[in-house]
């Protein structure tokens, strides 16, 4: 019965890859988390996708059967019979299918895309935001309100400076949607619906472009329809 399953699951693949449309299955968390620029992309694009949200439990037995590839943890995406692993290379992938210019083809449009998602993950996300969520629960609490002040008051502010500095428009980059808009909208809601305790949205508002920005790709119709269904604390704006 295996064996049979295998051929039918193989079939299914080959078949997706002769059309052009390999069947896609995004295995994540229900929260919008790193994957949710993919998600967008996928949804932007008209691109069929199974947004499967599992549960820890579910992660940790997916982990012992060996179904988890690369580094071993969520988000995977599964592209007929490939696998990636890891969340920017998913909404890379996502946006270039979805087209509609949120992968310029031009090298340096394209590049200065990348410029904008790296900051955000590497500058913003990794260098300031995570390093306060280290201190949770009861030890160190203190520590903790300690870091999310200095966040709020003083490094979130002059991140959020220096990535207005770098809009060219309404947008990110250019005067269209590109994928760099979707990351920095993901960690503009993640702040937004107040996720970390002790920043408030405030900051977000107190910055001309940035505000804007969330409320265009609010009311983006492909957005709104997608964040009436799978987000219910979007629009916090």
């Amino acid at each position: 019965m295996e064996y049979i399953n295998k051929m039918a699951k193989d079939a299914q693949n080959s078949l997706g890859s002769v059309l052009g449309s390999p069947k896609l299955t995004l295995y994540y968390f229900d929260i919008q988390g790193p994957v949710e620029p993919a998600r967008l992309a996928l949804t932007i694009g008209g691109i069929a996708f199974e947004d499967k949200r599992v549960t820890f439990d579910e992660m940790k037995a997916m982990r012992a059967a060996g179904e988890l590839k690369g580094g071993g943890q969520l988000p995977q995406l599964h592209i007929g019979g490939a696998i990636l692993s890891q969340s920017q290379a998913m909404g890379v992938y996502c946006a270039k299918l979805a087209g509609g210019g949120l992968c310029p083809s031009d090298p340096l449009a394209a590049a200065r895309v990348d410029e904008v998602i790296q900051f955000v993950n590497e500058d913003v996300r990794g260098r300031c935001i995570y390093p306060t969520m280290d201190y949770n629960g009861a030890h160190l609490p203190d520590k903790k309100a300690q870091l999310r002040k200095e966040l709020a008051e003083e490094k979130l502010p002059e991140k959020f400076k220096l990535l207005e500095a770098m809009m060219d428009s309404t947008y990110c980059c250019g005067d269209s949607l590109t994928l760099a808009d979707l990351y920095v909208y993901g960690l503009l809601n993640w702040i937004g619906m107040g996720t970390l305790d002790g920043v408030s949205p405030n900051i977000i508002r107190e910055h001309t472009k940035l505000t804007k920005l969330v409320a265009t790709l609010d009311g983006h119709p492909q957005i709104k329809e997608w964040n009436a269904s799978k987000n219910p604390k979007l629009p916090w704006l």
